[in-house]
C-alpha cells in the first residue's frame, strides 16, 4: 500500500497586512487595500491623498462609535483600534490623520451630545469628520488643557469673531468642522466649533517632520472669523474621569502597530525581489538563507508583541468606557492609563528595531530612495516622539515603587 501526502485544508493565516475581521465585516477592506497601494509613493512625493481620505468619508469611516441608533456602527473601542491598525499599516499618515476626529466622538458621547456637540454627530452620521485647533507654540508648557492660548475670542458690533494661530493641526487639511480652543478677551477658556471654509480660516500644509508627512499636522490660522452664538461648545465644568488622554494616546501606539505591519510585509518583499545572494551565503536564494528567515522572524515576533501589547490596553480602556459604578470606572481608568503608557513603551522601542532590522533582510538595494524602506521608521519615529516614552517609565516605575500616581493631563 502506498500513501501520499495530503494538501492541508486548513487555509494560511492572514498575512500581516490582510485586514481583519473588524475591517472585513465593516465592509471597508476593499477601500484600505486600494490605499495601501501608492501609499509609499505618496510619502515620498508629498502627495496629499484628498481624494482617498474623502473615499472614507463616503463609506462612513467617521461614524464607527456612533451608536447604531444614531446613524453610526456601534463598534466597541477593541474594534476601533483593530480598524485603525489596518488602517495604519495601508497608510499610517491617513490613520493618524482621523485620531482628532474620533477623540471628538469619543468625548462628545461621553457628555451631552444637545447642541452644537448633538449637530455634529448627526453631521459625523452623514459622513462629515470634525477635527481640532488645539495646541499652540506660544504656550508655556505642552499638554496643558487649561493653557494660556493667545487665540481669542471677541465680541465686536455685536458678532464674535475668533483670532489666533494654532499648530500641530493634525488632519486639520482634511476637516470639514472645526473645534478650537481659547480665551475670552477675559481670559476664561472657550471652545467653538466652526466650519472648516469659513471666511478667515487659512490651513497651511507647512508640517516639515521627518515622518507622517500627510497628516496635515501644520499651521491653522483664524483671523477674524465669525462665529454664531450657537457655535459656543457648553462649559461642561471638570470631568468626572481621569485619565481620558488615554484614548488619544493609544490611538497614536496602534498606528505604529500598523507601521510594524508593514515592516514585516515589506521585509518578505524585500527578500522575494532579491535576484542574487552574497557568495559567502549558504543558499541559492535569500529565500532560502537561515539568517534571514531569523531576521524576519524577529520582525514577526516584535510586530506579535506590539499588537497584542495594543489590544491588551485597548480591552482594559473599553473596559473603562463602558463601566457605570463610579469606582469601578476610576479604578479601570487608571489602570487602562498605565496599560497604555506600557503599550506605548513597547512599540516605541520594538519599532525602531523593526525598522532598522527590515535593511538587513535586503543589502545595499533596500536603502534605495525609490523604495522609501525609511519611511517606516520615520514615521515611527515621529509618533513616539509626540509623548516621550523617558517620561512615561519615569511614572510608570514611581507608581511601581511608590505608588505614585501619574497626572491627570494629555498625556495620560
Amino acid at each position: 500500500m502506498t500513501s501520499t501526502l495530503e494538501t492541508p485544508t486548513n487555509p494560511l493565516p492572514p498575512g500581516p497586512i490582510d485586514p481583519g475581521p473588524v475591517t472585513r465585516r465593516l465592509g471597508l477592506a476593499e477601500l484600505f487595500s486600494k490605499i495601501r497601494v501608492g501609499a509609499s509613493d505618496r510619502d515620498r512625493d508629498h502627495d496629499i491623498p484628498y481624494g482617498l481620505v474623502d473615499e472614507l468619508k463616503q463609506a462612513g469611516i467617521g461614524a464607527l462609535r456612533l451608536p447604531v441608533e444614531a446613524g453610526g456602527h456601534g463598534i466597541s473601542l477593541v474594534e476601533l483600534f483593530d480598524v485603525v491598525a489596518d488602517l495604519a499599516s495601508a497608510d499610517p499618515s491617513i490613520a493618524h490623520a482621523l485620531r482628532n476626529h474620533f477623540g471628538f466622538v469619543e468625548n462628545a458621547l461621553s457628555l451631552s451630545v444637545v447642541g452644537i456637540r448633538g449637530r455634529l454627530l448627526e453631521e459625523t452620521a452623514r459622513g462629515k469628520l470634525v477635527f481640532g485647533s488645539y495646541g499652540e507654540r506660544t504656550t508655556p508648557t505642552s499638554g496643558d488643557a487649561q493653557a494660556d492660548f493667545t487665540t481669542t475670542v471677541r465680541k465686536r458690533d455685536g458678532q464674535l469673531l475668533l483670532r489666533g494661530e494654532k499648530f500641530y493641526s493634525t488632519g486639520n487639511l482634511y476637516a470639514d468642522y472645526l473645534v478650537v480652543k481659547g480665551n475670552w478677551e477675559t481670559g476664561k477658556p472657550v471652545t467653538v466649533a466652526i466650519p472648516a471654509t469659513r471666511v478667515g480660516i487659512d490651513r497651511t500644509d507647512d508640517w516639515d517632520g521627518i515622518g507622517q508627512r500627510l497628516t496635515g499636522s501644520g499651521s491653522t490660522r483664524y483671523v477674524d472669523v465669525i462665529v454664531r452664538d450657537d457655535e459656543v461648545l457648553p462649559e461642561d465644568g471638570p470631568s468626572v474621569d481621569k485619565y481620558e488622554a488615554s484614548f488619544a494616546q493609544l490611538y497614536l501606539t496602534t498606528v505604529i502597530a500598523g507601521i510594524v505591519r508593514n515592516i514585516v510585509a515589506d521585509s518578505v518583499e524585500a527578500v522575494n525581489a532579491r535576484s542574487r545572494n552574497y557568495f559567502h551565503g549558504q543558499a541559492d536564494h535569500p529565500s532560502g538563507e537561515a539568517v534571514v528567515h531569523h531576521t524576519i522572524g524577529q520582525i514577526s515576533a516584535y510586530s506579535f508583541a506590539v499588537t497584542s501589547a495594543v489590544r491588551a490596553a485597548a480591552q482594559v480602556l473599553d473596559a473603562a468606557v463602558r463601566a457605570t459604578d463610579p469606582d469601578e470606572r476610576a479604578e479601570l481608568r487608571l489602570a487602562a492609563a498605565l496599560d497604555v503608557s506600557k503599550a506605548k513603551v513597547i512599540a516605541d522601542e520594538l519599532a525602531g528595531k523593526a525598522g532598522w532590522l527590515l535593511f538587513e533582510t535586503g543589502g545595499a538595494s533596500t536603502t534605495s530612495q525609490s523604495k522609501n524602506l525609511d519611511r517606516h521608521w520615520r514615521n515611527a519615529r515621529t509618533l513616539s516622539s509626540h509623548n516621550p516614552g523617558s517620561y512615561k517609565l519615569r511614572y510608570l516605575g514611581a507608581y511601581e515603587v511608590n505608588g505614585e500616581l501619574p497626572p491627570p493631563i494629555s498625556y495620560f
